[in-house]
C-alpha cells in the first residue's frame, strides 16, 4: 500500500532554498506539479512514492543523500516522545524508544565519570541502556511532576533541539533550584543517531555530591 505522509516541511524549503530553486524548479526536477510541491510544504499528506521523488531529486545534487524517511521525519514530535519517555519510564526509557533508535545510536552526556557517574559517549542501543540504569540509579523524577512547560522544542532540518530546565533530582533529595539542560537530537532515515546531553555540569555533580554525604 502506498501511504501517504506529512513532510517535515520545514526541512524541505530549507533544502529547495539551500539549492537555490523555487517551488516551480523543484516540481519540475521531480516531475510533478507545483501544486504539489506547495501542498508539501504545507504539511498535507503525500504518497511515499511521491516523498521517494522529491528525495531523489534532491539527493541529485546534494553531497549526502537526502531519504525519503528524512523528508517524512518528525523531529519534533520524536523529541517529545524522547521526554515523555525519560520522565514516564525512566531507566526503561530505551524499551519505549527502540522503534526509532538507531541499532549505533550515540549518546554523548556532558561531565566527569569521576563525579557524574553516567557521563561520558555511549554507543549502541545496550550502552545507553546500560548508561539510563546508571542515570536512575543515582537520580529519580519528582512525583506527579508536569516536564512539560519546563522544556522547548524546536526543529532544525533533520534534528531537533531541547532546552529548558530539569527538575530530576538525587533520589531523596530534591532540588532547591532546577538545572539547565540542552538536547541535540539527531536523526537519519527516521531513527535517532546521536545525542548530546548538555547541562549544568557544575551544578550536576555538587547536587550528586550532597547527596551523597
Amino acid at each position: 500500500m502506498n501511504r501517504a505522509f506529512a513532510c517535515n516541511r520545514d526541512f524541505m524549503r530549507h533544502l529547495r532554498l539551500q539549492n537555490g530553486w523555487t517551488q516551480a524548479d523543484l516540481a519540475k526536477r521531480a516531475g510533478y506539479s507545483e501544486r504539489l510541491i506547495s501542498k508539501a510544504e504545507a504539511g498535507v499528506p503525500i504518497a511515499m512514492d511521491t516523498i521517494v521523488d522529491l528525495a531523489d531529486a534532491f539527493s541529485e545534487i546534494n553531497e549526502v543523500r537526502v531519504y525519503w524517511e528524512d523528508l517524512a521525519s518528525d523531529p519534533i514530535k520524536l523529541a517529545h516522545r524522547y521526554l515523555e519517555a525519560l520522565h514516564f519510564y525512566q531507566k526503561d526509557v530505551v524499551d519505549h524508544l527502540s522503534d526509532f533508535m538507531h541499532e549505533d545510536v550515540v549518546f554523548r552526556i556532558a561531565g566527569e565519570p569521576s563525579k557524574i557517574p553516567f557521563a561520558g559517549e555511549h554507543v549502541g542501543i545496550d550502552a545507553v541502556r546500560n548508561s539510563f540504569n546508571i542515570f536512575f540509579s543515582v537520580l529519580e523524577v519528582p512525583e506527579n511532576y508536569d516536564y512539560s512547560n519546563d522544556y522547548q522544542i524546536i526543529g532544525q532540518g533533520p534534528n531537533a533541539i531541547i532546552w529548558g530546565e530539569s527538575w530530576i533530582h538525587p533520589i531523596g533529595k530534591p532540588l532547591e533550584r532546577p538545572i539547565r539542560v540542552s538536547n541535540l537530537l539527531m536523526f537519519r532515515r527516521g531513527k535517532l543517531v546521536f545525542l548530546d546531553d548538555c547541562f549544568d555540569t557544575a551544578a550536576g555533580a555538587a547536587c550528586l555530591n550532597d547527596a551523597s554525604v
